[in-house]
């Protein structure tokens, strides 16, 4: 199962009607409007991700 990156539902990959890719990563949506509203900004829910992953990193430094 993966996660929509708009809503926070559980999508199916395997059914899954609504796709992005994205800096080489495919995110899956639920409808057709979270999909609609990542491709406008998909940064925007990147962020949380690739950015808690550097400060974890930096930290052990």
């Amino acid at each position: 199962m993966a996660i929509d990156p708009v809503c926070g539902m559980e999508v199916d990959e395997a059914t899954a009607e609504w796709k992005s890719e994205h800096m080489g990563k495919t995110f899956y949506f639920c409808a057709p409007g979270c999909k609609k509203t990542f491709d406008e900004n998909p940064m925007k829910y990147m962020e949380s991700d690739s950015h808690g992953g550097h400060q974890e990193e930096h930290h052990h430094h």
